[in-house]
């Protein structure tokens, strides 16, 4: 068994919403496909970071004014960042940290914070946050899905500039998404994913942590071992999910007749 090595970027600054369970989804699935899962913390602590020596990098949600500190230790691997991003290597970014990546953050107080531009948005910090379910129609790795899971309101995403290879990540079935203006959640680019969606989502549709683990493992030259275990617990709990959804759906369009 190879190691498949797993990149978690901030966990004691960035960790709001318990994105934990995404972590331990990968790790898990990775094993399952005939891997030993190692997860390295990458931090500030951290003396050097080689973003190419990993399967997999995860960035989870956190405070918009711990940003700038995250962005500046991270700015002098940016070139190293985007190579892994362009070489069609999933980097997955949940949350408010979808800003992080973009090109600039626009504050309440209009201050602004310049990312690290590997996606072209610009994202705003709302005012008022609310939270709320979110599900969606996506592709990745050429698999259709639907993904179910909630999303904290904490950030508005201005229009994808798909001219740059950047497309949104899903269609809305039901939820907020990128702006709450349009059908747009997140954004894709080659095989990483920026989501405003939490659960945390890799726990809860486990179809798309199959696909992420088997093109790390394609991308970074490793066999992939197939996959096969009992989902009916999941299935269960998606099914319930999805009706409860759609009976909100339904009850919020009978009240805007």
């Amino acid at each position: 068994m190879s190691e498949f090595k797993i990149a978690w970027l901030f966990p004691d600054t960035l960790f709001l919403h318990g994105e934990r369970g995404n972590i331990l989804a990968l790790s898990r699935f990775a094993k399952m496909a005939g891997h030993t899962p190692t997860v390295y913390k990458v931090d500030f602590n951290t003396k050097e970071f080689d973003p190419d020596a990993f399967d997999v990098i995860f960035c989870a949600p956190g405070e918009i004014s711990s940003f700038p500190a995250v962005i500046e230790w991270l700015t002098p691997y940016k070139e190293k960042l985007e190579a892994f991003v362009d070489q069609g290597r999933p980097l997955i970014v949940t949350g408010t940290s979808v800003a992080l990546f973009g090109s600039r953050i626009l504050r309440q107080d209009g201050s602004e914070i310049v990312g690290l531009n590997l996606i072209s948005v610009i994202s705003k910090e709302n005012e008022d946050v609310y939270g709320d379910d979110n599900f969606f129609k996506c592709v990745y790795n050429e698999q259709q899905m639907k993904i179910i899971g909630n999303q904290i309101q904490m950030i508005d995403i201005d229009e994808i500039d798909e001219t740059k290879g950047e497309r949104p990540f899903g269609e809305l079935i039901y939820g907020y998404g990128n702006c709450g203006k349009n059908t747009k959640e997140g954004i894709i680019k080659g095989n990483s994913v920026f989501t405003n969606t939490l659960g945390p989502m890799l726990v809860c549709n486990p179809m798309l942590t199959i696909e992420i683990v088997r093109v790390a493992c394609e991308k970074h030259g490793k066999d992939f071992q197939d996959i096969d275990f009992d989902m009916s617990l999941e299935n269960q709990s998606y099914d319930t999910k999805k009706e409860f959804i759609l009976t909100k759906e339904s009850e919020l369009t009978n009240c805007k007749r």
